[in-house]
């Protein structure tokens, strides 16, 4: 129950109390005229008008001096004057005095309270500012640990990206993920993609990205004019509005699909900017420059990554491909003919190897040096490659080049050599400004028509062109079966 529950029922019982009250005073008033003993009658009125004060208390505890105001000019007063007046004896003028005294002590213990609840409610104020205080103090400190939080969780997701792009050497692979995670770190973008330029800076193809969500068609395969800014400034883009950025033109922009807000950092190779990685977004204002910050980071990484994976290409190329022609070197032709020689045996299809040289070799070394020798290789190198796209070519040795052709009968093989052969005498070749013939000799051997045996097979392809070089040269002949 509550506490003016409690005020309630406490002034309805000293109401209580003062009717009964008021009523023994009248009833002993009446008795006064029929008593012998008066005396005992005043006695009972005085106790009476001492038992007022606990009706007097009832009514300043729930209605304070209003109520006892009251109380005293309606009840009180006119009660005590009546009696004075009905008895004679002014005597009980002393129930004012009394009533007096009350008064100051509800008065004095009123003030004291007051002041009690004055000091309670200033410590409660204190209190509360404390309480404030340290809201605010573990507002910050809360704001301060997310923060760090945030921070170490992107820390920790950077470390393991690195981790994770550590364990791939193929630089498509790397690109792909770089695009995936740069979407999971920065998720309010709508499509990112990575460029790459591989030695010509005029083509920035597209070779990596993600949606995040449908962006219309976007079918763009090169990099747009963002991702060459990016390049020829050598750093880091933002872009609200491009729309509204004077840096770009709009006609331009109006060209670009599904773009209004962008972010782009470089990557880097061997020191230079060699291609991008970028977050687009169909709506303005989303990214921040938080945003560019961890992309920039992320970028670093994936550069790092992309360029050792590169540098492990170029390295493996080098190990399986000769310097000067491109072709493949003896060695990593001879693994492959040995695969393809099993993959031939076991199908049961057949396989062509064609033996080749330059005519006259020497006598070109020994006029024009080693240099015009080595322009003739590298053009017949281009030669063979251009004619022969689904054929597996190497530089066998000096100046020998071997052709291998898969599923090709011997008949087929004669024919490809002989249509080398014609293109390498009727191409146009200079050496310092000097006209100079170019011929070739080629020895064909198959598999099953020659031999079933891979180093039988080898041997007749170099007889049957040795057999063409003592016959005249720029020729092709067959090995015998």
């Amino acid at each position: 129950m509550g506490s003016a529950a409690h005020r309630q029922l406490s002034f309805a019982a000293g109401m209580t109390v003062a009717a009964l009250l008021v009523c023994g005073i009248f009833h002993a008033l009446g008795e006064l005229r029929t008593t012998f003993q008066p005396e005992i009658q005043l006695q009972r009125i005085a106790i009476m008008f001492a038992g007022l004060m606990i009706p007097v208390l009832t009514t300043w505890w729930r209605f304070k001096w209003v109520g006892v105001n009251c109380m005293a000019v309606l009840l009180l007063v006119p009660l005590v004057f009546f009696v004075v007046s009905v008895t004679k004896i002014p005597v009980f003028l002393w129930s004012f005095f009394a009533y007096a005294a009350l008064m100051l002590v509800l008065c004095r213990a009123e003030q004291k309270s007051d002041t009690q609840l004055s000091m309670i409610l200033i410590d409660e104020e204190k209190v509360q500012d404390e309480i404030n205080n340290l809201e605010i103090v573990f507002k910050a400190k809360g704001e301060g640990i997310s923060t760090f939080f945030e921070k170490y969780s992107t820390y920790y997701n950077l470390r393991k990206l690195a981790e994770e792009l550590a364990l791939s050497l193929a630089w498509t692979d790397l690109a792909q993920k770089t695009v995936d995670r740069a979407m999971d770190f920065i998720p309010r973008g709508d499509y990112a993609k990575v460029t790459l330029a591989r030695g010509d800076e005029r083509n920035l193809p597209i070779i990596a990205r993600r949606r995040m969500r449908p962006v219309g068609h976007w079918t763009a395969k090169q990099g747009d004019l963002f991702d060459f800014w990016c390049i020829k400034n050598r750093k880091r883009l933002i872009v609200m509005d491009v729309q509204e950025d004077f840096r770009f033109a709009f006609r331009e922009n109006e060209k670009k699909e599904n773009v209004r807000s962008l972010i782009v950092a470089p990557l880097f190779f061997e020191g230079r900017v060699s291609g991008t990685l970028a977050i687009h977004a169909t709506r303005p204002n989303v990214f921040t420059h938080d945003d560019l910050r961890l992309l920039d980071a992320i970028a670093t990484l994936a550069s790092s990554a992309i360029a050792n994976a590169l540098l492990y290409e170029k390295t493996e190329q080098l190990a399986i491909k000769d310097s000067l022609t491109g072709l493949f070197v003896r060695r990593y032709f001879y693994e492959r003919l040995k695969e393809e020689h099993r993959r031939a045996l076991i199908s049961q299809k057949t396989m062509s190897l064609i033996m080749c040289d330059l005519d006259h070799f020497k006598e070109c070394n020994d006029r024009f040096g080693h240099q015009g020798g080595d322009l003739m290789l590298i053009q017949l190198a281009e030669i063979l490659s251009e004619n022969l796209k689904s054929a597996l070519l190497a530089r066998y040795g000096g100046e020998e080049f071997a052709i291998l052709l898969p599923e090709t009968s011997k008949a087929e093989a004669l024919k490809v050599a002989e249509g080398i052969r014609s293109v390498v005498e009727n191409a146009p070749f200079n050496i310092r400004r000097e006209k100079v013939s170019m011929t070739i000799s080629a020895g064909v051997a198959n598999l099953p028509d020659d031999t079933l045996d891979l180093e039988s097979l080898v041997h007749k392809a170099d007889q049957a062109l040795y057999k063409a070089k003592r016959e005249g040269r720029n020729k092709v002949c067959a090995a015998a079966s």
